[in-house]
């Protein structure tokens, strides 16, 4: 299994609107990718704007994969609202 975190930094204007948008992007994630074993968001409440969202994955060839459907769906929805993101890739045996 693998783990993609992604930490986003959003401005504070655009911080209700990234919220909406990746919680429901993530549920269809959730639900559209069979390789997609869940999706998780937090948001920093001492760093307003500072979101960290992980999606576990069945696979590393799913991790890895850049046009899955549900991810470039997810990236879409929330692309508008970014300032900065930053991913990073976790084996979990």
């Amino acid at each position: 299994m693998k783990l993609v975190a992604t930490v986003f930094e959003v401005e504070p204007q655009n911080i209700a609107a990234f919220r909406a948008a990746a919680f429901a992007s993530a549920r269809e994630m959730e639900r559209s990718d069979p390789e997609c074993r869940g999706v998780a968001i937090a948001e920093d409440p001492e760093a307003p704007g500072f979101f960290l969202t992980s999606t576990l994955y069945a696979s590393d060839a799913a991790a890895e994969a850049d046009d899955a459907p549900a991810r470039l769906a997810f990236e879409e929805a929330v692309r508008p609202f970014v300032k900065v993101r930053r991913v990073r890739l976790f084996d979990l045996g």
